[in-house]
Protein backbone atom coordinates (compact mmCIF):
# COMPACT_ATOMS: atom_id res chain seq x y z
CA UNK A 1 0.00 0.00 0.00
CA UNK A 2 1.55 3.49 -1.01
CA UNK A 3 0.91 6.13 1.31
CA UNK A 4 0.94 9.92 0.33
CA UNK A 5 2.25 11.95 3.46
CA UNK A 6 0.36 14.60 4.67
CA UNK A 7 2.30 18.07 5.37
CA UNK A 8 2.16 16.71 9.16
CA UNK A 9 3.81 13.30 8.48
CA UNK A 10 6.47 14.60 6.27
CA UNK A 11 7.46 17.00 9.05
CA UNK A 12 7.56 14.13 11.10
CA UNK A 13 9.40 11.98 9.12
CA UNK A 14 12.15 14.36 8.31
CA UNK A 15 12.51 16.79 11.47
CA UNK A 16 13.92 14.92 14.36
CA UNK A 17 12.36 17.91 16.71
CA UNK A 18 8.71 17.02 15.69
CA UNK A 19 6.46 15.97 18.52
CA UNK A 20 5.66 12.89 16.09
CA UNK A 21 8.82 12.31 15.24
CA UNK A 22 9.36 8.66 16.85
CA UNK A 23 6.30 7.54 16.26
CA UNK A 24 6.08 8.77 12.45
CA UNK A 25 9.30 6.13 12.35
CA UNK A 26 8.03 3.20 14.54
CA UNK A 27 5.18 3.09 11.94
CA UNK A 28 7.52 3.84 8.74
CA UNK A 29 9.72 0.69 10.14
CA UNK A 30 6.74 -1.69 10.41
CA UNK A 31 4.58 -1.19 7.22
CA UNK A 32 4.89 -2.59 4.26
CA UNK A 33 4.78 -0.36 0.70
CA UNK A 34 5.88 3.11 -0.52
CA UNK A 35 5.69 6.58 0.27
CA UNK A 36 4.58 9.50 -2.03
CA UNK A 37 4.30 13.17 -1.64
CA UNK A 38 3.05 15.68 -4.01
CA UNK A 39 3.44 19.63 -5.06
CA UNK A 40 1.57 20.14 -2.28
CA UNK A 41 2.63 18.49 0.67
CA UNK A 42 6.05 19.89 -0.74
CA UNK A 43 5.13 23.20 -0.63
CA UNK A 44 3.59 22.81 3.02
CA UNK A 45 7.15 21.11 3.88
CA UNK A 46 8.86 24.27 2.89
CA UNK A 47 6.38 26.78 4.16
CA UNK A 48 6.44 25.08 7.95
CA UNK A 49 9.99 24.33 7.90
CA UNK A 50 10.69 28.19 7.08
CA UNK A 51 8.24 29.84 9.52
CA UNK A 52 7.74 27.74 12.24
CA UNK A 53 11.14 25.89 12.65
CA UNK A 54 13.62 29.07 10.85
CA UNK A 55 14.77 26.39 8.89
CA UNK A 56 15.81 28.29 5.57
CA UNK A 57 13.84 27.23 2.24
CA UNK A 58 17.57 25.90 0.42
CA UNK A 59 18.07 24.02 3.50
CA UNK A 60 14.46 22.23 3.35
CA UNK A 61 14.69 22.14 -0.06
CA UNK A 62 17.65 19.78 0.09
CA UNK A 63 15.73 18.03 2.63
CA UNK A 64 13.13 17.01 0.63
CA UNK A 65 15.74 16.07 -2.08
CA UNK A 66 17.38 13.61 -0.34
CA UNK A 67 13.77 12.24 0.66
CA UNK A 68 13.15 11.60 -2.86
CA UNK A 69 16.58 9.85 -3.96
CA UNK A 70 15.06 7.06 -1.38
CA UNK A 71 13.40 4.58 -3.85
CA UNK A 72 10.44 3.69 -1.46
CA UNK A 73 9.56 7.47 -2.07
CA UNK A 74 7.44 8.51 -4.93
CA UNK A 75 6.80 11.86 -6.48
CA UNK A 76 2.97 12.58 -8.09
CA UNK A 77 4.15 15.51 -10.27
CA UNK A 78 0.98 15.60 -12.18
CA UNK A 79 -2.29 16.18 -10.09
CA UNK A 80 -5.82 17.01 -10.87
CA UNK A 81 -7.67 20.31 -10.88
CA UNK A 82 -9.19 20.89 -7.50
CA UNK A 83 -12.39 22.03 -8.53
CA UNK A 84 -12.94 18.47 -10.20
CA UNK A 85 -11.60 16.49 -7.19
CA UNK A 86 -12.77 17.53 -4.14
CA UNK A 87 -14.81 15.26 -2.32
CA UNK A 88 -18.32 16.49 -1.12
CA UNK A 89 -17.90 16.73 2.08
CA UNK A 90 -15.52 19.62 1.78
CA UNK A 91 -17.11 22.59 2.62
CA UNK A 92 -14.65 24.89 4.26
CA UNK A 93 -11.90 26.80 3.75
CA UNK A 94 -9.86 24.62 6.71
CA UNK A 95 -11.14 21.51 4.56
CA UNK A 96 -9.84 22.49 1.29
CA UNK A 97 -6.02 20.79 1.08
CA UNK A 98 -7.33 17.74 3.39
CA UNK A 99 -10.12 17.21 0.84
CA UNK A 100 -7.75 17.38 -1.55
CA UNK A 101 -5.29 15.08 -1.17
CA UNK A 102 -7.82 12.44 0.35
CA UNK A 103 -9.19 12.79 -3.44
CA UNK A 104 -5.46 12.33 -4.72
CA UNK A 105 -4.74 9.34 -2.38
CA UNK A 106 -7.82 7.57 -3.42
CA UNK A 107 -7.20 8.37 -7.06
CA UNK A 108 -3.81 6.93 -6.91
CA UNK A 109 -4.93 3.78 -5.35
CA UNK A 110 -3.03 4.72 -1.81
CA UNK A 111 -3.93 6.18 1.39
CA UNK A 112 -3.33 9.79 3.19
CA UNK A 113 -1.29 8.93 6.10
CA UNK A 114 -1.83 11.73 8.66
CA UNK A 115 -2.06 12.26 12.06
CA UNK A 116 -4.94 14.58 11.86
CA UNK A 117 -7.59 13.09 13.80
CA UNK A 118 -10.10 15.57 12.17
CA UNK A 119 -9.98 13.94 8.80
CA UNK A 120 -13.31 11.36 8.30
CA UNK A 121 -12.34 10.46 4.60
CA UNK A 122 -12.03 6.64 3.68
CA UNK A 123 -8.85 7.45 1.87
CA UNK A 124 -7.04 8.70 4.81
CA UNK A 125 -5.13 6.82 7.27
CA UNK A 126 -4.41 8.13 10.72
CA UNK A 127 -1.04 7.24 11.53
CA UNK A 128 -1.04 5.18 15.30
Amino acid sequence: MTHLLDVNALLAALWASHQHHTRFRTWAQTRPGDFAICALTELGYLRVMNAVYGVTVSAAKQQLRVLKASPSVTFWPHAESPVDLLPIWVTKHGQTSDGYLCALARNHGAKLATFDTGIKDTASFLIP
